[in-house]
């Protein structure tokens, strides 16, 4: 009776991973008890999960997380030791415009090829193909020319000397060149990396599927399977994970925290987030190319309630366009008051005495508790003399060609994660061609980014910087809104190395007793 229970058991659990799109993994080696993670697979529970099966059609640090289990980069910042460290790079030194780097020995792809330079270059080439679907190529745009003397060198040529190249570099992941020229155009269906866990299927908005590199270069991962499934209801991870569904889940809303760590198989964890949240304005569509509006927009704002009142005082309000912990913050500059008359003034002066209409564009359930963000700010700038228009899209609509990246979006909800230096944020939203998120076109805000970018002094690169944020306040481009405690939950059993950027990374965790 006992082999039936389990037979039935197993037959039911084998159906419901198939219409999950987990048939690829599903076998006797995963069969556990449901309600602890196991060594052998884990399940996560994720609002982001990547929505393309190009891995360079992606710019958000929680879908980078994802595919860097199967492909990796030359380098990576450390959050412990404030410092970039090789990741498949050995070492690195910058010469005036020349970066060069040394490959480490000996690292193998997945299907046994040798990583060499020339796969760095491939990658790269793909990062650059925008026809092909990329959303990194910006990140190469001052790279001139990539030379490779032998198979363990790459030196990169830029236009001019580039002080922040290695953050250019941060989630820029390297494929196989092999793979490359056997698969064509199937390259990314049949993905091959250097990574801890080997590419097993992608299903669109729905799921991830990995498995364990077990001849990894590096330190082997403890879980033998992952899957990540794409779930942006709060209520449904929040389910799967007391159930036992789930292991881990992301954006545990901050009201369920207390009752999530009664519970005696879930523990909570949580950390100051990197990820900066901010509404952004559009200056090639009416009304943001009115620097009034943009003024009246952040007047109407009111960030510090929003912490209060939406995040019970679990965040931490900006006051410039980034957190004071990001390289080239300015603690002199001030968000603009809450003054709901002087927007109605403004509006006056621009020509919208009787009202202005704005849509203000989301992705609900991407981030925490985003619908009650922009319902709050909605409500927020209705007393300043906006009539708001709120537009929920899926992300990769909300963010793809059609919408910010395509610089489709006059008013917008988002963040930026991972952030550590200025100079990202500065240059992807604010310098002169780089995206049409903005579409804002100033010279003199471009000298700016062009010297710091140039200048290794840090020092000086700091004072550029904060130039550079000076504008951005007066000219009223965006909001600066908040930086969030990025909370988690998962199994008690379930050993985690959290990060700020979060980046959720299966060989980081192991099952402890």
């Amino acid at each position: 009776m006992a082999k039936t229970k389990i037979d039935v058991s197993r037959r039911n659990f084998l159906k419901k991973s198939a219409a999950l799109g987990l048939g690829a993994v599903v076998g006797p080696s995963i069969y556990r008890d449901v309600f602890a993670a196991s060594n052998d697979r884990i399940t996560i529970y994720h609002t982001s999960v990547a929505d393309s099966i190009n891995p360079y059609n992606q710019s958000s640090s929680p879908i980078y997380g994802n595919w860097q289990h199967v492909i990796e980069p030359l380098v990576e910042f450390d959050y412990a030791k404030k410092g970039w460290i090789g990741v498949l790079a050995e070492s690195w030194e910058v010469r005036e415009n020349r970066w060069v780097f040394k490959l480490k020995k000996g690292i193998k792809f997945h299907n046994g090829a040798t990583l060499t330079s020339k796969d760095v270059v491939f990658s790269i080439e793909k990062m650059r193909d925008i026809k092909g679907g990329s959303l990194q190529a910006p990140n190469f745009r001052d790279v001139t020319e990539i030379l490779t003397p032998d198979d363990q060198t790459v030196i990169f040529v830029t236009k001019q000397p580039l002080a922040v190249f290695l953050d250019r570099l941060r989630n820029r992941f390297i494929v196989s060149k092999v793979a490359g020229d056997k698969y064509g155009d199937q390259l990314y269906q049949n993905l091959v990396g250097t990574g801890p866990y080997k590419f097993v299927s992608f299903q669109r908005g729905g799921n991830l599927v990995f498995t364990r590199n077990d001849d990894y270069w590096g330190s082997k991962a403890a879980i033998k399977e992952v899957i990540f499934r794409k779930v942006t209801e709060d209520g449904a991870r929040l389910a799967a994970l007391e159930s036992g569904q789930a292991d881990f889940i992301n954006n545990v809303p901050i009201h369920e925290v207390a009752r999530l760590q009664r519970h005696p198989r879930i523990r909570v964890e949580r950390i100051k987030g990197l990820s900066m949240y901010f509404l952004m304005m559009n200056v090639a569509h009416k009304p943001f190319d009115s620097k009034l509006v943009r003024q009246a927009v952040n007047y109407c704002v009111d960030a510090a309630a929003i912490v209060k009142n939406i995040f019970d005082g679990i965040a931490y309000p900006n006051q410039g366009p980034v957190g004071l912990e990001v390289v080239g913050a300015d603690p002199k500059l001030k968000p603009y008051p809450h003054d709901p008359n002087r927007a109605k003034e403004l509006l006056a002066q621009a020509g919208y005495a009787q009202g202005c209409d704005v849509r203000l564009y989301y992705s609900a359930g991407t981030y925490p508790k985003d619908r009650e963000v922009c319902q709050v700010v909605a409500a927020q700038m209705v007393k300043g003399g906006f009539r708001v228009e709120l537009i929920s899209q899926e992300y990769a609509l909300h963010w793809g060609p059609e919408g910010v990246n395509g610089g489709k979006l006059p008013f917008y909800y988002e963040n930026r994660g991972s952030l550590t230096d200025a100079d990202t944020i500065y240059d992807q939203y604010f310098r002169t061609g780089t995206t049409k998120r903005t579409n804002y076109n100033n010279p003199e805000f471009d000298k700016i980014i062009e010297e710091e970018q140039r200048t290794y002094d840090p020092k000086k690169r700091v004072a550029l910087l904060q130039q550079a944020g000076k504008i951005i306040m007066e000219e009223a481009l965006m909001v600066p809104l908040y930086n969030l405690a990025d909370i988690y939950g998962l199994s008690k059993n379930l050993a985690w190395k959290i990060r700020p950027d979060e980046k959720v990374l299966s060989w980081d965790m192991k099952i402890i007793s």
